[in-house]
């Protein structure tokens, strides 16, 4: 696939017309990754945003206790980087580590604050990509505030759906060990495999050496909206 291609596949360009994606696309740098490379750091200073075109990357902060949080995955197309360019102290506020082998095309903030002063759908979708991220952290939160049951659901259900919009083989497999559920909720082995032992008897998952399968992906979901608020 073409630069250009690529380029109006991505969100956070839709709209833009043709003399624009073909402007930024004699502007971007390609980099491409290795699984296991780290693509962001987290506290390093933040001057460019990165197009996902192919792969998948892990996004992961360590709280200031030092302990590791996985915020989720980024499947290609997809926007990384942008808040450190939109922030005033351009401090990443995560790592990003390819989980496969990762193609980008880094965008310097120059070049970017450039781009959105003339074409302003951009900044229009660079908001709608910000507000969907806001409401998942809201239903993250409220998950995660029910109990581990709910918090899995939660974060199943949607890797599950990311992995249908990026047309991934198999998306009922979801490639996840139990330190990476681990990591992702903040729990312990213990609790996260009995619950996950839970939602298996139930027939909604089954656990296997390359990961989760989700059996009933609609019914797994339904868990989050069936559980009772907190001191019910």
């Amino acid at each position: 696939m073409s630069r250009l291609e690529n380029l109006k596949r991505n969100p956070l360009l839709h709209g833009l017309p043709d003399a624009a994606l073909t402007e930024l696309a004699a502007i971007v740098t390609e980099r491409r990754l290795l699984p296991g490379e780290v693509l962001i750091s987290q506290d390093d200073q933040g001057e460019s945003l990165h197009l996902l075109t192919e792969g998948v990357v892990r996004v992961s902060r360590v709280s200031l206790g030092s302990r590791e949080r996985v915020m989720g995955d980024v499947y290609a197309p997809g926007v990384i980087g942008e808040t450190a360019i939109l922030s005033p102290s351009r401090e990443r506020s995560a790592t990003v580590r390819a989980l496969t082998p990762v193609s980008t095309l880094m965008l310097y903030r120059d070049h970017f604050e450039q781009l959105l002063r003339r074409y302003p759908m951009l900044l229009w979708n660079l908001s709608r990509t910000l507000a969907e991220r806001v409401t998942f952290l809201n239903d993250e939160l409220i998950a995660f505030g029910m109990n581990t049951e709910a918090a899995l659901s939660h974060v199943f259900t949607n890797l599950h759906r990311q992995r249908v919009q990026a047309a991934v083989p198999s998306p009922e497999l979801l490639p996840l060990s139990t330190q990476d559920i681990m990591l992702r909720i903040s729990s312990s082995r213990e609790t996260v495999s009995r619950v996950m032992r839970k939602l298996e008897k139930q027939g909604l998952l089954k656990v296997g050496a390359h990961g989760v399968t989700l059996l009933d992906p609609d019914a797994l979901e339904r868990i989050q909206l069936e559980q009772p608020e907190p001191g019910e």
